[in-house]
């Protein structure tokens, strides 16, 4: 009896382990995964090593991804990496803010050119192709310190954002890529009065990144524009409050008696007539 007991026991043990094990594999799965398939945090600022890493993470993932949808996104992001580490991080019309030390300390906006050039105060030309944003700093630092001794240069990269829809001034603005999104319709001159502060969307090309739906999430979160993955060239649109029309719906009620009244009384005087 107590062998069978003993047994039984032993054999509890071991299926509530199993079980457990499962649990916990099937809990801890879906983390792994995401973290997995997931772009980098601050992507944007990312080295060309971390970038590299990247590149050899993705191969594994497309290997062993068997979702077409899914291998197509993550070769998406294989392609826009290989070309950001050919050609690098900034476009004509980029611009970002220098603050250059020497013997005192001056504060300058360079914009990108044609050519991928830049000014750098009054020296000569610098070229940006081929160059990431965590470059920057660095391939400052060395022109600057051909022509100035004792000089250091730090920069902050502006992203260009179009903000459309129900604005006051809308249009494209440079924004510090840590600021709040709550914070980008005062670019605009704030939001119109028929705006709808919880419903904006926010695009890329055709793509929506954002939809209305997740919009008041983050916005309440406080979260900035790069946390946001946000990229010159993306779009804010701010959508219209949805309005009852009641003079519309005033004026169909009274249609619509109208023509019931109409009928009412035809239909008196068809059957008066026959009786």
């Amino acid at each position: 009896m107590m062998t069978m007991l003993g047994a039984a026991t032993q054999t509890f043990n071991l299926v509530a382990m199993r079980t457990f094990r499962w649990a916990l594999f099937l809990c801890v799965l879906p983390a792994v995964v995401a973290a997995q398939s997931a772009p980098m945090a601050g992507a944007q600022r990312a080295t060309r090593m971390e970038l590299a890493a990247r590149l050899q993470q993705l191969d594994g993932l497309i290997a062993s991804t068997g979702k077409a949808d899914q291998r197509s996104k993550l070769q998406a992001e294989q392609t826009a990496i290989r070309a950001r580490l050919e050609n690098g991080d900034f476009k004509v019309g980029d611009r970002f803010v220098m603050t250059v030390r020497f013997d005192s300390v001056r504060v300058d906006t360079a914009s990108v050119r044609d050519s991928l050039v830049v000014s750098v105060l009054n020296l000569p030309d610098l070229r940006l192709q081929g160059v990431l944003r965590s470059e920057l700093d660095e391939k400052l630092n060395q022109h600057v310190a051909r022509f100035i001794r004792n000089a250091s240069v730090r920069s902050n990269v502006l992203t260009r954002i179009a903000i459309l829809g129900a604005v006051r001034a809308p249009g494209f603005y440079y924004a510090s890529p840590d600021r709040p999104a709550s914070d980008i319709l005062m670019l605009a001159g704030g939001p119109a009065p028929e705006a709808n502060l919880g419903r904006f969307e926010l695009r890329r090309g055709t793509t929506t990144l954002i939809d209305g739906k997740k919009s008041r999430e983050l916005l309440e979160s406080g979260r900035t524009l790069e946390q946001l993955d946000v990229q010159s060239g993306d779009e804010f649109r701010i959508p219209v409050k949805r309005k009852v029309n009641w003079q519309l719906i005033i004026q169909l009620f009274f249609i619509a008696s109208s023509l019931f009244f109409a009928v009412f009384q035809f239909l008196q005087w068809y059957y008066g007539r026959e009786e």
